[in-house]
């Protein structure tokens, strides 16, 4: 079997980009707030002492800062190669002229409340969403070694996204995935997928 340690992102800033600016057409893209770098250090230290290590044959990230940036220390840490960015990967935010991390999101906004629900904001196309997502992890999970184990840093909803799919669950935004959380799947060579754990938090006590 094959292990996909799926982590969330650390927690990052709120981020804005204005329209006209040179970087406008990527989207806001933040890097992570000082409380997130602390948790992709904890996140590291973890995975650096977990029985697993030895197994780790890569680490693979979204395209988008926050989620590279979350795993630059586990990177450093294993003294693996450079990670791989998987621009499916990126969350269905991508492209949006605002990003608000969670503490900071209005309790009114519509889009919040869709996500709270368990449900994709109205802006974002679900099944092409879903397609995307599961396609990129069963890709990561096909280059394996039997036995091998990649660690995916990447985004809440695309977490949530895959986990709802393998446990055939009807809204795709179930799990309130902490920041760094891991959550784990494990892929035999016939393409069967199993969840073994959802939002592990231990190496972060204290600092979610």
């Amino acid at each position: 079997m094959t292990q996909l340690v799926l982590v969330r992102h650390g927690e990052p800033l709120a981020a804005t980009v204005l329209p006209g600016a040179p970087d406008a057409g990527g989207g806001a893209d933040p890097a992570l707030s000082d409380r997130g770098r602390e948790q992709a250090d904890r996140f590291a230290a973890w995975l650096a002492a977990a029985p697993e290590r030895d197994d780790v044959a890569e680490i693979v990230t979204s395209t988008m800062r926050r989620s590279r940036e979350t795993a630059a220390p586990a990177v450093r840490l294993l003294g693996v190669a450079e990670p791989v960015a998987v621009e499916d990967l990126c969350e269905f935010d991508r492209g949006r002229a605002s990003y608000q991390p969670v503490h900071e999101r209005d309790e009114d906004d519509e889009d919040w409340k869709s996500i709270k629900a368990g449900r994709f904001p109205a802006y974002v196309d679900g099944p092409a969403f879903t397609a995307r997502v599961v396609d990129a992890l069963d890709a990561v999970a096909a280059r394996q070694e039997p036995r091998a184990t990649a660690v995916v840093v990447c985004h809440a909803g695309v977490v949530n996204t895959y986990l709802s799919v393998v446990l055939g669950l009807e809204r795709p935004l179930t799990f309130p995935l902490h920041h760094t959380s891991v959550s784990r799947v494990l892929v035999s060579r016939s393409g069967t997928r199993r969840v073994s754990s959802v939002n592990e938090t231990q190496h972060v006590a204290g600092i979610l």
